[in-house]
């Protein structure tokens, strides 16, 4: 694991509901505990087991039949993906990160159960998001019965562990419009390449057709949101891209410097 991990295995355990407990990272640690335990002795029984740990029985005897804590579980499968414990480096945080800025600008993580969706315009090229999909790697369906409304792409296998981690990285959670929404962290201390990615994913879905040179497009954010998008753009660009009311403005050195 890198010592600059973005999204760790406790980020991602906090986003499951404890349920009877009130923090599940602590049960988490518990049951690798059991699963450790176990491996060096292979002969103890649960009673020995909880007795040595100083753990309930009843905690521990589904674990010790195959069961596994669900935040558990998706430890295991991000580790697996490469989605937790890697770094801005990382290949498939390439695709992460590309995920994140669809989320924010054309896309949404459903409220419940965190399963991503992306929407598709046909009028824009947005292969980016299908592109980023596959080299999270996972599977997608294509979503085109939906009574008037845009097609949509979904990530399948193991999508709602996928949504999670995108909320680590700072997606927003359920509708946009009711929450105050903050870009993510992340992209203060990210290499170019990332920062660059982000912004291009997030104007080929809100950007409009330049207009005698320049490219405008309206967000209903708050303005704090909207300046420190702007300054995120015209610093990728190296060209002015200014806030008016809720329009963020490139320049036309900043439109030709993006290839809008």
């Amino acid at each position: 694991m890198t010592d600059e991990a973005i999204v760790t295995a406790e980020d991602l355990a906090r986003t499951y509901d404890g349920g009877y407990y009130d923090d599940v990272w602590p049960i988490v640690q518990q049951y690798w505990d059991v699963m450790d335990y176990r491996s060096r002795h292979p002969n103890k029984g649960s009673s020995a087991i909880a007795s040595a740990l100083e753990l309930p029985r009843s905690r521990i005897r589904t674990w010790l039949d195959g069961g596994q804590p669900d935040a558990a579980h998706a430890i295991d499968v991000a580790r697996r993906m490469n989605w937790i414990e890697t770094d801005a480096t990382s290949p498939t945080f390439e695709g992460l990160n590309a995920m994140v800025s669809n989320v924010f600008s054309g896309g949404s993580i459903a409220e419940q159960y965190y399963r991503p969706s992306f929407a598709l315009d046909p009028n824009r090229r947005q292969l980016h998001i299908v592109d980023a999909i596959e080299a999270v790697g996972v599977d997608y369906e294509i979503v085109d019965d939906r009574d008037g409304r845009a097609d949509e792409v979904r990530p399948t296998e193991h999508g709602t562990i996928l949504g999670r981690v995108l909320a680590c990285l700072g997606a927003p959670v359920g509708s946009k419009t009711q929450q105050r929404i903050e870009l993510p962290g992340y992209l203060e201390d990210a290499p170019d390449a990332i920062r660059e990615t982000f912004v291009l994913c997030y104007l080929e879905n809100r950007a409009t057709k330049p207009h005698n040179g320049i490219v405008r497009f309206r967000e209903e954010r708050t303005d704090a949101y909207l300046r420190d998008l702007a300054r995120l753009i015209e610093d990728v660009a190296g060209a002015s891209v200014s806030v008016s009311e809720k329009n963020v403005i490139l320049s036309r050195d900043a439109t030709d410097a993006i290839g809008q």
